[in-house]
């Protein structure tokens, strides 16, 4: 058995919004690498990010799973055209001259496996 037994595919190959279907996610790598984000309305009080670029791949948003805010940190769970992940928006401090500045990170890459509902 073991990890093959699991079909594992890519957001990409999945049906679009099958009744009676729910998506499990699973971590694959745990990470943290900075990644530049593309904002919708940079100068909104929460602006959401619309897609990411990691080195040279971009990864277009296309939906998202879940939204957390800490103190210092807001994380995402996103669905991009290229796979899942979880993304956060991190607040930083200079400690010399305590300038604040916010910078992106990947969090985690996720697998996504459909998962059958029962009623």
């Amino acid at each position: 058995m073991g990890a093959k037994s699991l079909r594992v595919r890519r957001w990409s190959d999945l049906p679009k919004r099958e009744p009676g279907v729910a998506l499990l996610f699973i971590e694959r790598a745990r990470l943290i690498e900075p990644i530049v984000a593309e904002i919708d309305r940079p100068q909104a009080f929460r602006p959401r990010p619309t897609g990411f670029w990691r080195g040279t791949e971009f990864h277009l948003i296309t939906r998202f799973v879940s939204t957390r805010r800490e103190h210092d940190a807001t994380h995402y769970r996103v669905v991009t055209d290229g796979g899942a992940f979880d993304i956060r928006n991190v607040r930083r401090m200079d400690p010399r001259t305590l300038r604040i500045w916010r910078a992106w990170e990947l969090c985690a890459e996720l697998d996504t496996v459909p998962v059958a509902r029962r009623r």
